[in-house]
């Protein structure tokens, strides 16, 4: 037919534009990515060749632009002999900048081990705005369980002073045992956050291990936030249940009493949820405690129904060994010097990692969720 060839050429033509399209959208893609890490912020200062190898890039990639704005065509533009050859140099340079900052990023979450639980994106916003303290606001919640934001103090924002831990409209802060200061690089100022966030819970959990055995109840619950008021009915109960099932051999009373004792607690407990407990965050913290102490409450009263079956049971019986028992141990060490908070479950102790967990619900323990222990 006269006009094959005119056809073939056409299609050929039109092939060769699809192509060069792909790998122009691809080019640009890589390009809208890199450029705001690259052309800016704490990120560019910290990676200086691959900025400077990316800003050529972006001078070459703006003159492209610039002369596909001009040609109007896209034939005719993608036919254009230079751009052909730019573009897979672009990209090829475009990907060893990406490659290296990927390798910026392992780095950064070896040194900060937090930041692999945050996508890149997210990683990057952060890293490019570490060098103002306050930018890091929003971003928290991605690095801590529960901390919403941080107080920084109001004559120096590189000094932090606080965790705050935020529930609708109401907030429980955690002022720190020693300022913190974000200054250097972010990683290294978000690990000071999180030591002293552990060295201050970890001093919290020792005053609350001295005053849940001295203090009444109501006191004791409303001096402390809801994660070591929690903490300290455990290590309450335990208490009381070790040194029933001590005594019980030469007290046949005293297991019926702390029944009765658990009992108690729970009933007063109960009690606080129909006042007015002024904030919907007060009212979870006891409706936390209530949840908890129904378990510890059932598991003391089937411990006294064993005893009453048996006429035998002590402190090492696995019916009491099987439980999640909390001490306070002055003479044991953790991470964090002298003295520390075991969680025993059988013959294994846990060691307690400080991380704060704010005022937050509790599932109802049930047996099955019980042997998930």
């Amino acid at each position: 037919t006269p006009f094959r060839e005119e056809v073939q050429q056409k299609l050929t033509e039109l092939s060769d534009t699809t192509d060069t399209l792909e790998l122009w959208v691809k080019v640009q893609m890589l390009w809208t990515s890199l450029e705001s890490v690259f052309m800016g912020g704490d990120i560019a200062k910290q990676m200086p060749l691959e900025a400077k190898k990316f800003a050529k890039i972006d001078k070459d990639w703006i003159k492209i632009m610039a002369k596909a704005a001009e040609a109007r065509n896209v034939v005719l533009c993608c036919s254009n002999e230079l751009l052909r050859n730019t573009l897979p140099v672009l990209y090829a340079e475009l990907e060893k900048c990406q490659k290296s900052l990927e390798g910026y990023l392992e780095q950064k979450r070896n040194r900060f081990p937090r930041f692999y639980f945050v996508s890149n994106p997210v990683l990057l916003l952060i890293l490019s705005q570490g060098s103002d303290p306050l930018q890091m606001q929003p971003y928290y919640e991605k690095v801590f369980d529960s901390i919403s934001k941080v107080k920084h103090d109001r004559t120096d924002k590189t000094l932090i002073t606080a965790m705050h831990s935020i529930a609708g409209v109401d907030e429980e802060m955690i002022p720190f045992s020693n300022t913190v200061k974000a200054v250097g690089n972010i990683e290294e100022w978000l690990g000071a956050i999180e030591k002293e966030m552990q060295l201050t819970l970890k001093s919290l959990c020792e005053k609350c291990a001295l005053q849940c055995l001295s203090m009444p109840l109501r006191d004791f619950i409303d001096s402390n936030c809801g994660q070591f008021a929690l903490l300290g009915i455990q290590f309450s109960w335990t208490e009381s249940c070790q040194d029933a099932l001590d005594k019980c051999r030469t007290s046949k009373s005293i297991m019926m009493e702390t029944n009765k004792k658990q009992l108690g607690v729970l009933q007063e407990l109960s009690s606080w949820c129909l006042q007015d407990l002024k904030t919907k965050m007060n009212r979870t913290k006891i409706e936390t405690l209530v949840t908890i102490q129904v378990h510890q409450r059932d598991v003391f009263f089937d411990l006294t129904k064993t005893f009453k079956e048996r006429k035998a049971l002590d402190a090492n019986d696995f019916e009491w060994l099987k439980q999640a028992r909390f001490y306070w141990r002055p003479n044991a060490a953790d991470k964090h010097g002298p003295a520390a908070c075991i969680i025993s479950v059988c013959d294994v102790d846990f060691k307690y990692s400080f991380e704060y967990l704010g005022c937050k619900e509790r599932l109802v323990i049930t047996p099955l969720t019980d042997r998930c222990y």
